[in-house]
């Protein structure tokens, strides 16, 4: 009696499950836009009610459908293994450490990457957060790792990497039901959107494989759906002006493709490119930027654009041209602060990443011939995948050029980036003059960061970590950058991770930019909110010919206060020697020339090139105690290559009487046959004044001698 209990138990346990089954196909089939004359056959089955069969004939649609992503065959399998070998080796390490419930998250643009491994003993806890840091729970859920799982499964054709696929997206699906509970966790919009994505190009390497069954695929698709859903649902004034709105909807969008079957893609769609078009046409400015003032979340929006691009001309969908032109807008950005060795700055929340990947896509995309001499001169390994062989032998075809502009001046985000060539061993420096974005901003009004002979000298601190705690504030205040400060304050003054309680800002931008010389200049209004307002200004000259930087930086008070400069380097390669900074490298090293007397201090800092990684370094601190007005002017130059000597010059007035530093101070620069004079007007009250016996009149001023002749250039009126 008891085995015949139990075998009706497992009988109906059985009949019931089945049952379900089928009312979850019925639910999704119903979707289905039965009017498609492709889905004929899909159709009949689900008029008579046989929805395992329809379940069955969808499978086989989507199995035959041309691939949205996957651009590659078995026929380019050995090509591939031949010339991107370390890649190989790397998809099939990362699909191996997902088969074993290991974790590290290390692609080029994760957003928050880690460097130690995390492996589950048991099952997968989707909302597990190991070291503390949520951000490692977000990445979690973002499943970029299962690409991998399908390169492998391509490159080996080894059954183990679908089996995992379709075993993990199963438990991830039965553990994270829609609801509030996770919308923090793993069901936040940010991760939903990028889910879309990965999912769709993951599924691609697998949907021939005996590991997709009907019920898999009826599971993953339905969530698809639910991830559609809710995407659609809500489009909230962040999401608007932030990153997030725009990987929302491109994920939104990708699904409009994939989904391409059902009766909502149409909606959807519209939805979706509506919604990206109120995005780019807010968050990215006239000059291409991303007004967040962090080119690793600017790449984040640009990557989805160029997806949107990308999948809008796979299905011959006409898109607005402002996204067309703003994308393109943003591969231009990327070329502008783009370093000689191609990464881009650790302007705000970023990493220091190489950017020719993203501009590779973005050169095809838009067939231009300078992004082209920026990125890569054939497809990496990404690129490969996304657009196939026949399209890296047109891209190796393609023209190649250096930008036609040099030095840039972004105006719209406030940063100038001077630079002497296009070369990877070019002098570069960028000076940041405009304080836009908040939470991925940093305290860095007047930062500037030089690169030459291969390397970085100075340093922006970089990010570290999003979690509030000591090292946050660190790495987002003033002395982690290369700027002024006042008495030992903040320029901005730190509330959270993502906030300020007060927020320095910028007035008097100004730049010029010249075959010669590039100039930028900047007030930080930031310590008039003192009980004795500082005026604090920084003024940079880039002379092309001989790597010479110049820089005045004045504050001007009535009381007693400690100025500072401030000076990062990646490393502790460099000392204070004879009043001077000094780097330690082979050869090529930069020497800080303070021209007036100053305290110099050194002392241990550190450096953070990705998230999630901190390097010791050291940072060194320039000051001067004064009332009233003062100023430092500071040489930076590359002795072993320039020998250049320098003076202090007295400027008059035109009755010969002599000009304070207050209201006036000069330098002058030889090298070789040349020398130049920069006269630099801190009070302006009286209009015409004499250097060198020269009349001049202007507020920066460049006096060129050669043989004898003296040029006045006017930098500034």
């Amino acid at each position: 009696m008891r085995s015949k209990i139990i075998g009706t138990f497992i009988v109906l346990f059985i009949a019931n499950g089945l049952c379900a089954q089928q009312n979850i196909n019925e639910d999704i089939l119903n979707k289905i836009n039965g009017e498609l004359p492709r889905l004929t056959v899909l159709n009949e089955f689900i008029k008579a009610d046989q929805y395992d069969q329809a379940m069955n004939e969808l499978l086989e649609l989507y199995r035959s459908k041309e691939n949205i992503y996957l651009n590659v065959s078995n026929k380019d399998l050995s090509y591939i293994k031949s010339h991107y070998k370390s890649d190989v080796r790397k998809s099939i390490q990362t699909a191996d450490e997902v088969l074993n419930k290991c974790f590290l998250f290390r692609y080029d643009w994760d957003m928050e990457k880690t460097n130690i491994p995390y492996q589950f003993k048991e099952e997968i806890d989707w909302t597990a957060i190991p070291n503390g840091d949520e951000e490692w729970c977000f990445m979690l859920n973002r499943h970029r790792y299962w690409i991998d799982l399908g390169k492998a499964y391509f490159l080996t054709k080894d059954e183990k990497y679908a089996k995992v696929f379709t075993q993990q997206v199963s438990h991830w699906i039965d553990k994270n039901p829609l609801e509030d509970s996770l919308k923090y966790y793993s069901w936040r919009r940010l991760e939903s959107g990028i889910r879309c994505e990965n999912w769709v190009k993951a599924f691609e390497y697998f949907k021939n494989s005996e590991s997709i069954t009907p019920h898999f695929f009826s599971k993953f698709i339905g969530s698809l759906y639910q991830h559609g859903e809710y995407l659609n649902s809500g489009f909230s004034n962040f999401s608007k002006t932030s990153n997030w709105g725009v990987i929302e909807f491109n994920g939104l969008y990708t699904l409009t493709h994939f989904l391409e079957d059902f009766k909502v893609a149409d909606q959807w769609q519209r939805s979706a490119v509506t919604c990206l078009n109120t995005c780019i046409g807010l968050q990215i400015m006239e000059d291409g930027t991303q007004w967040e003032q962090s080119p690793m979340y600017h790449n984040e929006v640009f990557h989805c654009y160029m997806n949107v691009i990308f999948l809008a001309r796979h299905n011959n969908f006409e898109l607005s041209s402002l996204i067309v032109e703003k994308t393109k807008a943003m591969a231009y950005a990327n070329v502008q602060w783009q370093k000689p060795n191609y990464h881009q700055p650790l302007l705000g929340d970023s990493d220091d990443t190489d950017t020719r990947g993203i501009l590779t896509t973005a050169a095809y995309l838009f067939l231009d011939p300078t992004l082209k001499s920026r990125a890569y001169s054939e497809f990496d390994y990404e690129n490969m995948f996304l657009f196939g062989k026949d399209k890296l032998i047109s891209y190796k075809k393609m023209d190649s050029h250096s930008p036609s502009f040099v030095s840039t001046y972004q105006n719209s985000s406030g940063d100038l980036y001077m630079r002497n060539s296009w070369t990877e061993d070019a002098s570069y420096t960028s000076l940041h003059m405009k304080k836009l974005g908040c939470g991925h901003g940093h305290d860095d009004l007047l930062h500037i960061n030089l690169f030459a002979n291969g390397r970085d000298y100075l340093v922006d601190g970089g990010r570290y970590t999003y979690v509030e705690s000591k090292w946050r504030k660190l790495f987002k205040s003033n002395i982690s950058h290369n700027t002024l400060g006042v008495d030992n304050l903040p320029n901005s003054v730190y509330a959270n991770s993502w906030q300020n309680s007060y927020g320095a800002r910028s007035e008097g931008v100004f730049t010029k930019l010249e075959d010669v010389y590039d100039y930028g200049e900047a007030e930080n209004t930031a310590y008039k909110r003192l009980e004795d307002p500082v005026i604090m200004k920084r003024r940079m000259l880039f002379l092309k010919e001989a790597n010479v930087w110049l820089v005045f930086d004045s504050f001007s008070a009535n009381k007693r206060h400690t100025y500072s400069q401030y000076f990062n380097f990646p490393n502790k390669n460099v000392l204070i020697e004879d009043g001077t900074l000094v780097t330690t490298y082979e050869a090529n090293n930069l020497k800080i020339q303070p021209i007036k007397d100053v305290d110099i201090k050194l002392s241990d800092a550190w450096w953070s090139p990705e998230y999630n990684l901190k390097k010791k370094s050291l940072r060194a601190e320039l000051s001067i105690e004064s009332t009233g007005f003062d100023s430092f002017i500071t040489l930076l130059y590359f002795p072993e290559q320039t020998n250049i000597s320098y003076q202090r010059v007295p400027v008059y007035s035109l009755n010969r009487q002599l000009f304070t530093d207050k209201e006036a101070e000069a330098l002058t620069i030889s090298f070789e046959n040349k020398e130049y004079t920069i006269i630099v007007r801190h009070n302006r009250t009286k209009h015409f004044f004499i250097v060198n016996d020269q009349f001049l009149s202007g507020e920066v001023i460049m006096l060129e001698k050669q043989d004898g002749v003296y040029k006045e250039k006017v930098i500034k009126e």
